[in-house]
């Protein structure tokens, strides 16, 4: 079996956003790893998403700037509709624990951004497939930490959301070949964009 990357969605990759330094993917218990595009997150500090972020950390009033939460994103068009979802990794003790990090999916509306979907434990690079369920493609996350055993899940949209803990969803079987496009692969190589509270 195997997750492979479309043409299309190959053609529509921005130029330079294809990772350097890449996060690579293992592969864990017989998942196997074929062709991955692996993509940087974007380094330019966005206002609008900030705030969309902010409205989503309720609790985050860190009391110096060492605790600050660091933001990596990348846009993609998870339902083909022609407009790019935000998909954004939180990393710091905001938003991570032994078990990974905590990651958000949003969609644009005009000038603001609506949260489809909020992910904890999660480990980058968080993989996009061209599969789909309900029109919006699946996720594959690697869970590992935590006192969990490192294994491949599929996170699949349910209609109106994705499920927040990728470590409670199905295990991608053994022999199957990952492909896509492996978004925000250079987490621990780039220092983000700092998220200051408001």
């Amino acid at each position: 079996m195997a997750l492979a990357l479309g043409t299309v969605a190959m053609m529509q990759l921005p130029l330079g956003a294809i990772a350097n330094a890449a996060e690579q993917l293992p592969s864990v218990r017989g998942v196997k790893i074929g062709s991955i595009q692996y993509r940087n997150s974007e380094t330019s500090p966005n206002t609008k998403l900030e705030q969309a972020i902010l409205r989503e950390l309720q609790d985050y009033k860190p009391s110096s700037s060492d605790q600050y939460v660091r933001y990596y994103y990348n846009r993609i068009d998870l339902n083909d509709d022609g407009k790019p979802e935000v998909v954004v990794y939180l990393v710091g003790s905001y938003s991570c624990g032994s078990g990974g990090c905590t990651a958000l999916i949003f969609t644009q509306n005009a000038q603001d951004y609506r949260l489809v979907s909020r992910h904890t434990v999660v480990n980058a690079p968080i993989l996009v497939t061209p599969q789909k369920t309900a029109g919006w493609k699946d996720l594959v996350i690697l869970v590992s930490g935590g006192g969990a055993k490192p294994q491949y899940t599929r996170t699949r949209f349910n209609g109106r959301t994705y499920p927040g803990n990728p470590s409670v969803q199905p295990a991608v079987p053994a022999n199957t070949t990952l492909q896509g496009q492996a978004l925000v692969a250079d987490a621990f190589e780039s220092p983000g964009v700092t998220l200051r509270p408001r």
